[in-house]
C-alpha cells in the first residue's frame, strides 16, 4: 500500500534537487572570472523505488519514490590537464633561456658605433695612423687610448655576464625555494580534500591551480588516487615530490646537468648558466687573440707591446694597456691575425642571434599550443554564461513544477482529512 504523504515526499525530493541545481548554477555564474574555478554539476538520479502489490497475481510492481542527489562534482578532463602542465613545463624552459640570450645580447650590444667590433676597428685606424707618422707622440697616444678603449669595453661586457650567472644562479635556488612552497601546500590541500570526503570542489580547484604553477617550474606527473588526494613525482626519472600529505622538497643541484633532471624553468635556468658560460668564453678568447695580435707581455713597461697580459691563463678582467711603451710598434702580424679575432667576434655575434631567434619562436610557438589547449579545456570545463543562463531556467521551470506537485498534494490531503469527515 503507497503511504498518503507518498505524493509529499516525491514533491520534497524533487525542490531539493531542482534547489541544489539552481544553487550550483548561481556558484557557477559568480565564479565566471575566477582564475582555476571549475565549473560545476549537480548528477542526481532515481531514488529507490517501493515494491507493491499489482493485479498479476503474486508478483509485485515497482512504484517510483522521486530523484536523489548522488554529488556535486567539477567538469574536468583529466587528459587535458596533462596536456596543459606538459606545455606549461616546456615553455617556462623555453622562457627562461630567451630571458638569458635577450640579456646577452643587450650586453653584447652588436651591431653598434660603442660595442667591442667598433672599439677593435677604432684600435686598427690608430695603428694605421702611427704607422704614418711613427715618431708622433699623439699618434702614440692615440694608439694606447683606442687600446683602453677595448679593454674597458671587453671588461665592461666581462663584468656583465658575470653578474647575469650570479643572478641566474640566485634565481635558481629562488625557484626551488618556491617549487618546495608549492609542493607544501599541495600536500596540505590533500590532508584537507581527504578529510572532507573527496567532495571538496573549491578545495580541489586551489590544489589544480598550485599544481599547474609547479608544471611551470619542473617537469611533474600527477596521479590522483582513490580518495582523492594527488601522488606527484618528475617526469624524468619518477623521483616521488608529493605522495598524499608526505613531502620530498628537492635541492638545487651542483654537479653537471644537475637541475636539468627537474625540467621546466629549473632546467631552463641550468641551460641559461651553461650559454652565459660559453658565451663568456668564446669572449675572453676573441680578446685574448686580439690582445696577442696587437702585442700583449705579461711584463710590460718600456717594451713595445700595446697590452699586458697573461696569455697562458688569461682573464679579460686582469687586460690592461701598456701606457709606459715609448715606442710602440705595429706586430707584423697584427692585421691578419686581428682579422681572425673580429671573424671569431662576428661569428660569436650571429650565432648568439640566431640562438635568439629560434628562442623567441620556441616561445611564440609553445605558448600558442599552450593556449590552443587551454581553449580547449575552457570549453570543457569553464563557464559560460549562456549556458549558465538557459540552466537556470531549466532548473527553475523544474523547482516550480515540484512545487506544483507538493501543493497540489497538500490539496489532496486537505480534501482527504478535512471534506470527506464533513460528509
Amino acid at each position: 500500500m503507497v503511504s498518503t504523504f507518498h505524493g509529499l515526499e516525491l514533491g520534497r525530493r524533487g525542490l531539493a534537487v531542482g534547489q541544489a541545481s539552481l544553487t550550483t548554477t548561481g556558484q557557477n555564474i559568480a565564479n565566471v572570472n575566477t582564475k582555476g574555478y571549475s565549473r560545476q554539476q549537480v548528477n542526481s538520479s532515481a531514488s529507490p523505488s517501493l515494491d507493491v502489490w499489482t493485479g498479476q497475481g503474486a508478483h509485485t510492481g515497482q512504484l517510483g519514490t522521486g530523484v536523489t542527489i548522488d554529488s556535486i562534482t567539477r567538469v574536468r578532463d583529466s587528459f587535458l590537464d596533462q596536456q596543459v602542465r606538459d606545455h606549461s613545463e616546456t615553455l617556462g624552459q623555453w622562457q627562461a633561456k630567451q630571458t638569458t640570450l635577450d640579456r646577452l645580447e643587450t650586453i653584447i650590444n652588436e651591431p653598434s658605433t660603442s660595442g667591442l667590433n667598433s672599439a677593435m676597428d677604432g684600435l686598427k685606424s690608430a695603428w694605421q695612423d702611427l704607422a704614418n707618422e711613427p715618431d708622433s707622440s699623439a699618434a702614440q697616444a692615440i694608439v694606447k687610448e683606442r687600446a683602453q678603449g677595448v679593454v674597458e669595453v671587453a671588461q665592461s661586457m666581462n663584468k656583465s655576464m658575470d653578474s647575469l650567472k650570479n643572478e641566474l644562479t640566485e634565481q635558481t635556488q629562488q625557484t626551488v625555494d618556491k617549487a618546495n612552497g608549492y609542493l607544501k601546500q599541495i600536500a596540505q590541500l590533500n590532508k584537507s580534500i581527504v578529510n572532507d570526503g573527496n567532495q571538496a570542489n573549491d578545495l580541489k580547484d586551489k590544489r589544480d591551480v598550485l599544481v599547474e604553477e609547479l608544471s611551470t617550474l619542473m617537469s611533474i606527473k600527477v596521479d590522483e588516487k582513490s580518495n582523492g588526494s594527488y601522488s606527484i613525482s618528475l617526469a624524468s626519472n619518477n623521483q616521488s615530490l608529493v605522495n598524499g600529505e608526505v613531502v620530498s622538497e628537492i635541492d638545487v643541484q651542483t654537479e653537471t646537468d644537475g637541475n636539468k633532471l627537474y625540467g621546466g624553468k629549473l632546467a631552463g635556468l641550468s641551460e641559461s648558466i651553461d650559454i652565459a658560460t660559453n658565451y663568456q668564453s668564446s669572449l675572453n678568447k676573441v680578446v685574448k687573440d686580439f690582445a696577442q695580435a696587437n702585442g700583449m707581455s705579461a711584463m710590460g713597461g718600456k717594451d713595445q707591446s700595446l697590452f699586458i697580459g697573461d696569455a697562458e691563463n688569461f682573464n679579460v678582467s686582469e687586460l690592461k694597456v701598456n701606457y709606459e711603451a715609448s715606442a710602440l710598434k705595429k706586430p707584423v702580424a697584427t692585421a691578419e691575425t686581428s682579422e681572425a679575432a673580429q671573424r671569431d667576434f662576428r661569428k660569436l655575434v650571429s650565432q648568439l642571434g640566431a640562438q635568439s631567434q629560434a628562442a623567441t619562436n620556441s616561445v611564440t610557438n609553445h605558448g600558442a599550443a599552450l593556449q590552443a589547449t587551454e581553449n580547449r579545456r575552457q570549453s570543457v570545463t569553464g563557464v559560460s554564461l549562456d549556458e549558465e543562463m538557459a540552466n537556470l531556467i531549466k532548473y527553475q521551470h523544474s523547482y516550480n513544477a515540484a512545487a506544483r506537485l507538493v501543493t497540489m498534494t497538500d490539496q489532496m490531503l486537505d480534501t482527504i482529512i478535512n471534506r470527506m469527515a464533513a460528509r
